[in-house]
């Protein structure tokens, strides 16, 4: 019995440090920067790995918590030597698509009231470049890559024309989307390998000031999957619209919209107005854009009564060029029309259109805008992740006695 419970703690202490491979959670790895004296970090129900397992240089920073900023962000890595390359060495278990997503809450860590500018780079090319005064909070920036190999750096710089600013990031995140390839509904299926998906906006219609959040519990199968945040975009003039909720009905359609997105929509007053979304760009230089646009109606719960068996005819307009036609029929009936590449320049503008013959007014539930860019290939390397390989054959090794030892093999 001794003998059993010291191979047991063998095999515990192996899996504390196991705790650096990406995918043992729901295909999620969740890193917080700056996170001391603990293996793992729970909040809201999802583990979070220390940064450490990823990274060597740099220093951590506690911040003081504020009310309106969660805690995984009051926690930071920060970089004094600025203008060296400094890189998260990430192993991933697939090269297919993955949500990379970054987060960076200054919190006047360092006193001085500045606010750093400087640039963040994935697998060696430019991501983005980061300005982390660009709003009171957190500041995000996001996109769907699939990597060419399954070792990918994330990687912050200082720029010699913003002071050579320390970089610093709070967290750091990397979701596998798994395509299920058996599927007819797979996800982002117009991404292609090799290019990056900036995300530009990601918008819930008729949902008031819900900001749809990543599902935190298997009891939540209906919901939000995929580890986004779908934020709230309140429409002036337009009526907002609730659905009755159904079992998943988000799971029948591409991207698996979860069901708080499609269950809400806008709508126009009357069949022969249009919905008009400006989207707003961050350059306006002339962009690829990948646009995800969800259309979903069931009987109306909340909202002006509607006869569903009549048909929603709609035409869907981008700057002003007729790009697709949608018919909904009946009773919960969707479409997720997908159009790439579109060019645009600045601002964009989406217009959903009363088609001929159509008796209900457009709606539109929610929608995804990207731009595209080239990424060049980054060498494979085991550079930065001897430890997580080697955390992982060690678990393998402990389970492996374990199960000689009580003679299951």
């Amino acid at each position: 019995m001794e003998k059993l419970i010291a191979v047991l703690l063998l095999v515990s202490a192996a899996g504390a440090h196991a705790a650096s491979f990406p995918f043992i959670l729901n295909y999620v790895l969740r890193i917080d920067c700056g996170l001391t004296g603990k293996t793992t970090e729970h909040y809201n129900n999802l583990t979070w790995f220390p940064d450490s397992f990823f990274i060597d240089p740099g220093k951590t920073k506690q911040i003081t918590s504020s009310p309106n900023v969660s805690q995984i962000m009051t926690t930071l890595r920060y970089f004094p030597h600025g203008e060296d390359m400094n890189c998260y060495r990430l192993q991933l278990t697939n090269t297919q698509k993955y949500i990379f997503r970054a987060g960076f809450y200054y919190g006047n860590y360092d006193g001085k009231s500045q606010p750093p500018v400087f640039d963040l780079f994935l697998g060696g090319q430019l991501w983005e470049t980061v300005n982390s005064s660009a709003a009171e909070g957190p500041v995000f920036q996001e996109l769907v890559y699939a990597p060419r190999n399954d070792n990918i750096s994330v990687c912050l710089m200082g720029r010699k024309e913003y002071g050579s600013a320390t970089p610093f990031i709070s967290s750091l995140e990397a979701t596998y989307l798994d395509d299920e390839t058996d599927s007819d509904h797979s996800v982002y299926r117009m991404m292609r390998n090799g290019t990056a998906y900036h995300l530009v906006a990601r918008l819930n219609f008729g949902g008031h000031d819900q900001v749809i959040e990543p599902w935190s519990g298997m009891a939540d199968v209906c919901e939000e999957r995929l580890n986004r945040y779908w934020t709230p975009q309140p429409m002036a003039g337009y009526t907002d619209l609730t659905f009755a909720a159904t079992s998943c009905s988000g799971t029948a359609y591409d991207n698996r919209p979860p069901n708080a997105v499609i269950n809400t929509a806008i709508s126009p007053t009357n069949a022969s107005q249009s919905i008009y979304v400006p989207v707003n760009f961050p350059t306006t230089t002339p962009q690829s854009a990948y646009i995800v646009l969800y259309f979903y109606q069931n009987s109306i719960i909340d909202g002006p009564p509607e006869n569903l068996n009549a048909t929603r005819n709609m035409d869907v307009y981008i700057d002003g060029v007729m790009r697709r036609n949608v018919k909904l029929e009946g009773f919960r009936s969707g479409e997720v029309v997908t159009l790439y590449p579109v060019l645009v320049q600045g601002t964009m503008n989406v217009t959903i259109s009363p088609a001929n013959g159509t008796v209900l007014p457009p709606l539109l539930n929610g929608m995804e805008v990207y731009y595209a860019t080239e990424l060049a290939e980054e060498a494979s390397t085991s550079n930065g992740v001897f430890k997580i390989s080697c955390s992982v054959i060690m678990v393998g090794v402990c389970h492996l006695i374990v199960s000689v030892f009580l003679g299951l093999i």
